[in-house]
This record gives C-alpha cells, structure tokens and sequence, in this order.
C-alpha cells in the first residue's frame, strides 16, 4: 500500500453494499415532460442511483422527480416518488444520483429472509424506498429513536405491520408538511415508538392507519416534550375502524358547543338507520347497536337510551363527548386546541360558565 494513502481512500464494505448494482427487468421510472408521463427502463439501480435507459437527456446536476414502479400503468398505491440528479448521459441514456432526505437509510439487496430474485422485484424495491423515508422522517421529528426505528422497520416487523408502520409515519409526515424543518418540530421518543408499534398491530384498513398518522403528527410540537397523546394511544388501541368512520362523521356533523373552561360539547344527532349504515358502511343493525353502545362505553359518544326488549334499531341518537371530539381532532393531526380545530364561537351559556 502507497504509505500516502489512506484506508479512506477505498470504499467501506458498507459502502460497497450501497453501491451494488442490480438488474430489475420490471423497473420502470417514469417523469412528467408536459402533462404526459414518460415511461423510461431502469438498466441497473443500487441505493445510491440508477441508469435510466431513455431518449430524453438532462444536464449534470440538473434535479429530475421520478416515480418509480412496476412497468404498465401509473399506479399511485405501489409507486414511490423521489428526487435524483443526473450525473452523466451517454447513447443509451442517463445515470443519476438519488437526492434523499437528510437521515435516509436505503438498504436494496440487504434482507437476509429474502432471495436475490425477490429483492430485485419492484415492490420489494419500492418498499425500500419508503422505508427510508419513513426513517427519515422519524429521525427528524425524534433523532433519539433513529437506530431503533432503523432496526424495527428494517429488521424485526413482519411485512404486514411493516406496511402499517410505514403508512403511520408516511401520513404523518403528508399532514405536517414542511413544518416539520419550519417550526422545528419534535416529539417524546417514546410516544413515537408506542404510536409506530401499537398503530402497526392494527387493522390495515385506511381509516385506522390515517388516525394513527395523525395522533404522531398531534405529537409533534416545537418544545418536543408533549405527551398529552400517551392517553390517546391507549384508547384509539381499543377501538376499530367501524367506530372510527362513526366518530368522524358524527364530529363533523354535529353542532358543537362550549360550555366550560376547555369542555367543549355536541347537540345529539338524530340518525336513521340508513345515515347509520351509510356513515359506519355495514348493514349489520344489531351489530351497529352493539359497536355504539360500545363507543359509549369507551366514552367517546354520550349513552343512548336503550329499550329494555329487544328491538331492531331504526334511528337512534349520537352525540360525540368532549373525550371523542378531542381524540378526532387530535388523530386529524391537529396540534391545537378542540375548539380551533372546530373553530367553536363561546356561546351566551358558555362565556357565563367561564365567568364562574
């Protein structure tokens, strides 16, 4: 070895592993020239670029967004959408570098559960992708549970609670935007953990993972030393999405008051058994008796008054507490009070009430 060069001079073994170039036949990258999606081949892609075999040709340095995917059809559910810079062209077509956020770590060909083939194939790849962006993201807002969540989500969780904490995190990160770097913002790093692994155990459904979303981005704040949701986990972990899809709407629909320092409640909403089938999706009446008088149970609408026989339900009242509307506004990512999230006016009783 020349005594003036050092062991910096060559690649780390890690390095190398990120570097690793693979064939993914079904890889495609598509980039928008006009309104219209340009569909270009992937010759070969490591963690830290691609060559894109294409006609288009792009300046080095010049920043390029791209969705990568299966060949076929734009997709918006198995996609992922990533900034890269082009390096080099040549007659085949263009090399670029991905442009990640700050804290990615993107691993391809790495899972020692997984055979070459499966690794090369795009939903393995595009999963990747998300997950580091998912520890991207739950490295800024906690950097204390960086290694940690770097193991979960590469290591330790089954595919299907891998997708759910990915979707936890990845809607959190949608509902807070840039306020994230603007504000500065942080949370407790055990409220992370508790929401991106209890929240992982849940049912996939999209209204279950988009509440669990917003609860992280509710937790977020700029002193990051919140943990007023701890109480929320607990009990969006006790309910399911039917109940979900009811709160939702009767928070939206219901008049809101304020009746006392920080209470806030609801005018009753008189429903029929159709609004209820509509808003809960399921034509199970008994069932949605059941699920109802659970909610209330959990406290988060008022009781309702009940027949001592039984009868089939065919309207029925539900008023959201102030523990229900709180948890909606708080799982819709909101970091503020109920009454802004409602935008609730005091009321004549209500400003009396905050008098005494």
């Amino acid at each position: 070895m020349n005594p003036m060069t050092s062991h910096s001079d060559f690649p780390s073994s890690e390095e190398r592993r990120r570097a690793e170039r693979r064939n993914s036949p079904s890889l495609a990258a598509y980039h928008w020239k006009g309104p219209l999606p340009r569909q270009n081949s992937v010759r070969d892609i490591s963690a830290t670029g691609a060559f894109l075999v294409t006609q288009d040709r792009w300046e080095p340095g010049e920043i390029i967004a791209l969705s990568l995917q299966r060949k076929g059809p734009i997709e918006k559910e198995n996609s992922f959408s990533v900034q890269a810079k082009a390096v080099r062209w040549d007659d085949q077509g263009v090399a670029i570098s991905f442009v990640l956020p700050p804290g990615a770590d993107l691993r391809l060909w790495q899972s020692p559960l997984k055979s070459a083939s499966e690794q090369n194939e795009p939903e393995d790849i595009v999963r990747e992708f998300r997950v580091a962006q998912a520890i991207s993201f739950l490295s800024r807002i906690s950097p204390e549970t960086r290694d940690f969540m770097s193991r979960l989500l590469h290591e330790e969780l089954s595919n299907y609670r891998l997708e759910n904490a990915l979707e936890i995190a990845l809607n959190a990160e949608k509902m807070l935007g840039g306020s994230v770097q603007i504000d500065h913002l942080r949370a407790r790093p055990h409220v992370v953990t508790r929401i991106v692994e209890g929240g992982s155990w849940s049912s996939d459904d999209k209204w279950m993972l988009q509440f669990w979303g917003g609860l992280l981005a509710a937790s977020c704040t700029t002193n990051g030393g919140d943990e007023t949701s701890l109480a929320f986990i607990d009990l969006l972990g006790q309910l399911k999405a039917i109940h979900l899809r009811i709160l939702s709407a009767a928070c939206t629909k219901a008049t809101k008051l304020i009746t006392g320092p920080g209470a806030i409640s609801t005018r009753p909403l008189n429903w029929k058994a159709a609004d209820l089938i509509k808003f809960s999706g399921s034509h199970d009446l008994i069932k949605l008796d059941r699920e109802l008088n659970y909610m209330a149970e959990l406290r988060v609408i008022a009781p309702r008054e009940t027949s001592a026989f039984f009868q089939q339900m065919t309207d029925t009242t539900v008023a959201p507490t102030s523990l229900g509307l709180e948890l909606y506004a708080r799982c819709s990512g909101h970091r503020g009070t109920a009454q802004g999230f409602y935008g609730v006016p005091v009321t004549l009783a209500g400003a009396i009430a905050l008098e005494q």
